[in-house]
């Protein structure tokens, strides 16, 4: 019986994230797929009608673009629109970089400015692993947001190294799957943290009382 349910909970998980993944990511993954099978140009443009597609879906369905989706396709859109007007296709290979610069930027900023960007991007996860931020200090949000502003600026350096060493289809492959893997890590990690934070309080007040 026991096996069925850890089944059961596991085909729950994984569709939870595929579901997950193909709102917000399936522009970037689109990418990959062209570029190996036709080029350049033939992947920036499938990536971009993409993107308008899934933007038309979530129009149709009254549901908000999620901060996951707007960074994988935005800058996506941004840069393939440029390559898609001269010859050799170069600027895309700088959008991993540039993206990661940017969101280190301003979660940078909220760090000491406004709410923590860090709460918008929480709220745009499973509602599964979507924590609790009523019960989360301001403090502790900040300080997660400066983690993760350290993270996106040297995601950006270790993109601008590699930028002209790898062939394009690679670059994106890296950008989507290490790069964001590198951050579920990130994310997995601070639930796990949180949650023995969380324990030891509960034992202390219980000590305590």
């Amino acid at each position: 019986m026991w096996r069925l349910q850890i089944s059961r909970y596991i085909l729950i998980y994984v569709k939870t994230w595929l579901l997950f993944a193909l709102k917000n990511f399936s522009t970037p993954v689109a990418f990959y797929v062209t570029f190996r099978w036709a080029g350049a140009k033939p992947a920036i443009a499938l990536a971009i009608l993409t993107t308008i597609i899934q933007i038309i879906a979530h129009r149709l369905s009254r549901e908000k673009l999620s901060p996951f989706f707007i960074v994988a396709s935005g800058f996506t859109v941004l840069f393939g629109s440029i390559d898609l007007l001269i010859d050799m296709p170069m600027y895309f290979r700088l959008e991993p970089a540039v993206t990661s610069l940017v969101l280190g930027i301003l979660f940078g900023y909220t760090v000491v400015r406004g709410r923590p960007l860090i709460a918008l991007f929480a709220d745009a996860l499973p509602a599964s692993v979507r924590p609790d931020q009523s019960q989360i200090s301001l403090g502790y949000m900040r300080k997660i947001t400066l983690i993760w502003t350290f993270y996106f600026f040297v995601k950006a350096v270790f993109f601008v190294y590699i930028a002209f060493r790898i062939n394009l289809g690679e670059l994106i492959l890296l950008r989507t799957f290490v790069g964001g893997g590198s951050g579920l890590l990130l994310i997995l990690g601070e639930m796990f943290y949180r949650k023995r934070r969380g324990s030891s309080v509960s034992a202390n007040k219980g000590a305590l009382g």
